[in-house]
């Protein structure tokens, strides 16, 4: 099983390095603290920072605050709020509503999960408006205890009036299980506009970290 992931990783990366596209890399890197209410619920705040220009320009900064509902083990609803500063533009405002579902076979190593999401995005200072609903599928290998790798493939289609597909991104990466509360996520993500007179397309590095605090529940003891 590993062997055959390494190839299909490794034929991904060969079939999109040659590319005639003019491309970028960059770089995204940030932090997101979690608390998590019960199984349920949880609450995030994340810090994100992007480079771009071969990693020496700041192309943008958010903050965004999220909070996620699961109904069952299979499925969940959430909903975020994104404030973005663009050093080069105006900076943006962003509301995400998302729709979760999630397939994990007891004591099988492979999970795949879909996330359904709509965002609508304003440019402030101005009448711009960035309206998308984004497909994402992902699969997950759980290998070891501290690393599990994973793939992604991300669809946007954009609404304002467009109505069309404006871009796809190709993702692998791993997640570590560093310690107890405290994670962490990289990857290699090649994203690429459709349907755009000119097209443009980015390789892209991420560095990402979690902390997650959980809220344990008192234990009562039975009445005598």
């Amino acid at each position: 099983m590993k062997k055959y992931i390494f190839i299909a990783i490794i034929t991904l990366l060969s079939t999109l390095s040659f590319s005639q596209t003019p491309t970028d890399l960059e770089l995204w890197t940030g932090g997101t603290f979690r608390l998590t209410i019960h199984k349920k619920l949880s609450f995030d705040l994340e810090e994100q920072v992007r480079f771009d220009d071969t990693i020496s320009s700041l192309k943008k900064s958010f903050t965004q605050l999220r909070v996620r509902y699961s109904i069952n083990k299979f499925v969940g609803f959430g909903a975020s709020y994104r404030y973005t500063v663009r050093p080069t533009s105006n900076n943006r405002s962003r509301l995400m509503l998302d729709g979760y579902f999630s397939l994990k076979k007891k004591d099988f190593p492979l999970s795949l999960s879909y996330r359904l999401r709509f965002q609508h995005e304003n440019q402030l200072s101005s009448t711009k408006k960035y309206t998308y609903l984004r497909n994402k599928l992902s699969l997950k290998y759980n290998m070891t205890k501290l690393v599990d790798p994973f793939v992604a493939y991300e669809l946007f289609y954009r609404f304002n009036t467009r109505n069309e597909f404006r871009a796809q991104r190709y993702t692998v990466g791993l997640k570590w299980s560093l310690f107890k509360r405290f994670s962490a996520s990289t990857y290699y993500r090649y994203e690429k506009e459709m349907n755009v007179k000119n097209p443009v397309a980015a390789h892209i590095i991420g560095v990402m970290f979690l902390y997650e605090f959980k809220i344990k529940k008192k234990k009562t003891t039975p009445k005598q």
